[in-house]
């Protein structure tokens, strides 16, 4: 992996809401067939339609699905409708609601030639084993822990590469070959779409992927994205902010000479009152009050 070093304004900003879903769906919509293929281990070629689904559950139109393909056969097989969550944590009705949603599907595809498939996907792994019993009614679904059960190699083949920043296993060269897959990528909408989920990466890795973006003079995307955003304001805010203190550090030098703490100063009196502070100065204040 690419080692780097980055100043603070340059790294990405905390997450604290990490938007792992939307980014999945965006992904999942945009690389129809290699979801398909990589996360739910369907056989589909490229020629094969991909329609979407219905994610609103009948008789429940506040609750929807996160995902629902629908891959209709004109070789006398089934119509394959495969419903996709993405889930981040645990959660104690986790297995109850994919059974609630097998049901709601059941109802909505009710002819004998449609098969339903359930894929859960655990972005940060430690899902479910994909097997649920209670009572007499049993579910089984595909559990998929990214972190454990994917390839990274086929990952990085593909544009799902993001998700093999969360490998347990990686390759050395795993940010260039992300990174590389997103320069590939031809519509920028979808590029925008696998930095926002590199962001979510931990570090070092998000950085990294930042620094390699810059390099190989991607910045222009970079700076479309949210997380671009944000580090060009905290930028532009840290800029604004050292102008400030060079401002005070000048006036104070102007006004009481060369002083043993004038950077400290400077930077204390900016921090707690810039404008205040300089009124004060410009008024005739001594330093003896300045620093009380």
């Amino acid at each position: 992996m690419t080692e780097s070093v980055t100043s603070d304004v340059d790294r990405p900003p905390s997450k604290p809401a990490r938007d792992f879903d939307g980014l999945y769906k965006a992904l999942l919509e945009t690389n129809r067939h290699e979801a398909l293929q990589v996360l739910c281990g369907a056989r589909v070629d490229s020629r094969t339609e991909i329609l979407d689904g219905p994610t609103e559950l009948p008789r429940q139109r506040s609750r929807l699905c996160d995902k629902v393909f629908v891959v209709p056969r004109t070789d006398g097989m089934p119509t394959d409708v495969y419903h996709i969550e993405i889930q981040v944590k645990r959660t104690e009705d986790f297995q109850e609601r994919m059974m609630y949603y097998w049901a709601s599907m059941a109802l909505r595809f009710r002819q004998p030639d449609h098969r339903i498939h359930q894929i859960a996907i655990w972005p940060l792994g430690g899902g479910y084993s994909g097997r649920f019993r209670r009572d007499r009614a049993e579910l089984d679904y595909r559990s998929v822990n990214v972190p454990d059960d994917l390839e990274p190699g086929r990952l990085l083949a593909s544009q799902l590469a993001p998700l093999a920043l969360w490998s347990q296993k990686p390759p050395p060269d795993l940010v260039e070959r992300v990174v590389d897959r997103i320069a590939a990528t031809s519509v920028n909408k979808e590029k925008l779409v696998q930095i926002e989920l590199c962001m979510l990466a931990e570090e070092p890795l998000a950085t990294q992927v930042i620094d390699e973006l810059r390099r190989r003079g991607m910045s222009n995307v970079l700076e479309k994205t949210e997380t671009g955003r944000e580090i060009a304001r905290r930028n532009r805010d840290q800029g604004r902010e050292q102008g400030l203190v060079e401002g005070m550090r000048t006036l104070l030098r102007a006004t009481y000479g060369e002083l043993a703490d004038l950077d400290e100063l400077a930077q204390r009196l900016t921090d707690s009152n810039f404008a205040g502070n300089f009124a004060r100065i410009v008024a005739g204040t001594t330093l003896a009050e300045l620093r009380s």
